[in-house]
């Protein structure tokens, strides 16, 4: 019997030695490097290879315009918080914002944000998403710093030179539907796009050029709200349904933030197309320039309009899309009479965002999408 016992107490120091030294192993022991099958390597569109996992189930936004995208694209409730401009107003109206303000409202915040913003990497530090999708920098190693210092794939995405339909910002969409195991959703957002161009293309490339008036962009927000003498030369709404800007016809090339008066007395646009949020920019115009600016025909004859200003934490994308549908209406009219626009912004809004958004819109900037009456706004 003492022996058994005896042979017991021994049994039992060594499995407790077992387990002890079993316990300090794995202490000590290195954690085993991810299987190559849980990651995943993309190029972003600075050109940077960032390793990330495969499946991604948080996500971080920053910069302009990267949470309008992946609005379009992603799922919401993977979001681990939003920048703090995210959770009101800010310029202008934003659809994507609007729509899921109240959401954005129950998230932390992971940094200021704002035009003038920068990555908080101890905010995104502490929000510890598995991705970041970053618009704040086209430099790469400012990208690669942040990265570094969070310890978390930084990846960098672009809209591209034009305010819309240009094959960057498609090229985005398509990368972060990769990163986010969501293909099929960024091929009908990409798809969605093209065939909208497509649309505007077949409706005007026929019009002869004789048919089509000259038309000039003013009070353009470019970093802000600005004057009538803010416009743009190769404005990409105007070339998406073949639009004379007069801009163009004269040489000038790109943003012009403030184009000579007597100059555009000279060009005398036949129509001119404003965007809404620069009406007390235009207002002040009147004040000081009000004898120039009444001999413009457009003017005299009314031919001025007022669109959406999508300007606003970069380019609200449905927005731009409707009001070069309206621009079209404008100019072209037998070729647009089956476009409602408030019907077809909520299409939009429901393709891009998942609900409509019109009613939300014209709200904050009920000037969208008028004729603008001169006199009568003036007194």
């Amino acid at each position: 019997m003492k022996h058994f016992i005896s042979s017991f107490k021994i049994i039992s120091i060594m499995l407790v030695f077992c387990i002890l030294f079993s316990l300090l192993c794995a202490c000590g022991a290195v954690p085993p490097s991810p299987s190559p099958s849980a990651t995943q390597t993309v190029t972003d569109m600075l050109g940077r290879e960032v390793t990330l996992p495969k499946t991604i189930n948080s996500v971080a936004c920053i910069g302009s315009g990267a949470l309008r995208l992946y609005s379009y694209v992603g799922d919401m409730q993977l979001l681990c918080g939003v920048e703090s401009c995210e959770y009101g107003f800010l310029v202008s109206a934003r659809p994507y914002q609007m729509v899921h303000e109240d959401y954005f409202k129950t998230l932390a915040s992971i940094g200021a944000g704002g035009p003038k913003g920068s990555a908080d990497a101890e905010a995104l530090l502490s929000a510890n998403p598995d991705v970041i999708f970053s618009l704040y920098t086209s430099d790469a190693k400012a990208m690669d710093m942040l990265q570094a210092k969070t310890g978390i794939p930084v990846v960098v995405l672009h809209y591209g030179e034009t305010e819309v339909f240009n094959p960057t910002l498609s090229a985005s969409i398509t990368l972060m539907g990769k990163v986010l195991g969501r293909e099929a959703r960024a091929k009908e957002v990409t798809d969605y796009l093209a065939f909208l161009e497509a649309d505007l293309k077949a409706r005007t490339e026929a019009i002869p050029t004789a048919d089509k008036p000259t038309v000039y962009l003013g009070c353009q927000s470019y970093y802000g709200t600005h004057g009538i003498t803010s416009s743009t030369a190769n404005y990409a709404l105007f070339d998406a349904i073949g639009a004379r800007n007069v801009l163009d016809i004269h040489g000038y090339r790109g943003y012009q933030s403030a184009v000579d008066l007597e100059s555009l007395l000279e060009m005398n646009p036949d129509v001119i197309i404003l965007d809404a949020g620069g009406l007390e920019h235009l207002r002040k115009d009147f004040q000081t320039h009000g004898e120039v600016l009444q001999k413009l025909s457009a003017f005299q004859s009314g031919q001025v309009y007022l669109q959406l200003p999508y300007n606003a934490y970069f380019t609200n994308i449905e927005m731009a899309i409707v009001n070069t549908y309206f621009i079209g209406k404008v100019l072209y009219p037998p070729y647009f009479l089956d476009i409602d626009i408030p019907t077809l912004f909520d299409e939009v809004s429901v393709k891009l965002l998942g609900m409509p958004s019109y009613e939300m819109v014209i709200s904050q900037i009920p000037e969208g999408y008028t004729q603008l009456d001169i006199n009568t706004w003036l007194n």
